[in-house]
């Protein structure tokens, strides 16, 4: 695989490690109508997900990826949309949403649903998450008016039954004062006071509607931030802020990333002074005859590589450890007698036909690319 020449000339590290190559090729193919997710990668890679974050992080950490964050509800919502086989209300039981949230939501986004048939753009996505969460906290913020009237109400309620008791209390000090012939005199009022009375009324609380389960759980999405933004300046998004709107990616990276293009000599920019604000403003460009230079003289250094280990492979004969501890040509073979030097076992002839088939193949693409 043809080394993406941007990362091997600024980020040779990274290559130290076959996954990371693996990963980022991965990334590079992935078809823009589905979503690209850790353990998509982990899936299509064949490498565990614990070593699939490591590289992610590594990659995030020297600006080559980044990743945009979405409500797990968001993306159900999505995928059952795209399916057209559940109704909404079915929809809204499998996301454990309100009927009414999900009729909202998919009325108001149906052009940006129908869009993720197509293709899945950072900036459809972020709004179609937005505006999910919106509704939910909308709801949210209704149900808890809904509370704090209830609880205006239970404290005015209680505010009466105090002054009821404290009238009562009055009552029967003024009658404990009277003459003991008033006795029965007092009964009787108290009779008649608790008569006349009126009954507290009870104001029937209105239901409260079931709480929207909103899950706290984003998942990560991966993009390429070197290719976004390189598409970005092809597609005529020429300053840094609208290069950030479009991918999502934060300004500061996009800035990172633009400087080292210009570092490269793969992009360059003009700077205009705003006559109002006194502020500058920076119109980048790509490169695109420097890449197809530095693109060039990559492939050439990686041919001359892989034309040698051809050679190698075709003009030897191999011996391997059973154990895979070794694997030496006939000459050095012979030198330890033709066992393994870690486990002493015989070593086996091996067919490396399928080596020198793949490494043509390698060759061709780069002669390719060459000659283009």
């Amino acid at each position: 695989m043809l080394r993406d020449p941007i990362i091997q000339n600024l980020y040779p590290e990274i290559f130290e490690f076959e996954e990371a190559v693996d990963v980022i090729g991965c990334l590079k193919e992935w078809p823009k109508s589905r979503l690209c997710d850790d353990n998509a990668i982990a899936r299509k890679t064949k490498i565990d997900i614990k070593t699939v974050k490591d590289i992610l992080k590594l990659l995030e950490t020297n600006n080559f990826v980044y990743n945009v964050k979405i409500n797990e509800i968001c993306i159900k919502i999505i995928k059952h949309f795209k399916s057209g086989k559940l109704s909404h209300e079915e929809i809204a039981k499998k996301v454990k949403l309100d009927l009414e949230i999900v009729d909202q939501f998919i009325e108001e986004n149906e052009s940006l649903l129908l869009e993720t048939k197509k293709t899945y753009s950072q900036q459809t996505l972020k709004t179609l998450n937005d505006n999910l969460n919106a509704l939910i906290k909308g709801e949210k913020k209704e149900e808890n008016e809904e509370e704090a009237e209830d609880k205006k109400q239970e404290e005015v309620n209680a505010e009466e039954v105090k002054d009821e008791s404290s009238d009562d209390d009055d009552k029967k000090v003024m009658n404990e004062d009277k003459e003991s012939e008033e006795v029965v005199v007092k009964g009787t009022v108290e009779e008649t006071s608790e008569e006349e009375k009126p009954a507290k009324k009870s104001k029937a609380k209105k239901p409260k509607k079931e709480k929207a389960k909103k899950r706290a759980v984003n998942q990560k999405f991966w993009y390429l931030t070197f290719d976004e933004i390189i598409d970005c300046l092809k597609n005529g998004y020429t300053t840094d802020e609208e290069i950030s709107e479009k991918t999502n990616c934060k300004l500061n990276i996009v800035r990172k990333i633009l400087y080292k293009l210009y570092d490269m000599r793969l992009a360059s920019y003009k700077r205009d002074k705003d006559k109002e604000t006194q502020w500058y403003t920076y119109d980048w460009r790509f490169n695109e005859n420097e890449y197809k230079k530095l693109e060039f003289n990559l492939a050439s250094s990686e041919l001359k590589r892989l034309n040698s280990e051809l050679e190698y492979e075709e003009n030897n004969m191999f011996f391997v450890c059973p154990n895979g501890h070794y694997r030496l040509d006939f000459e050095d073979a012979s030198t330890v007698e033709f066992l393994c030097p870690e486990c002493d076992l015989d070593l086996e002839f091996e067919d490396n036909q399928e080596k020198i088939d793949s490494k043509k193949e390698e060759i061709k693409i780069l002669e390719d690319i060459i000659s283009g």
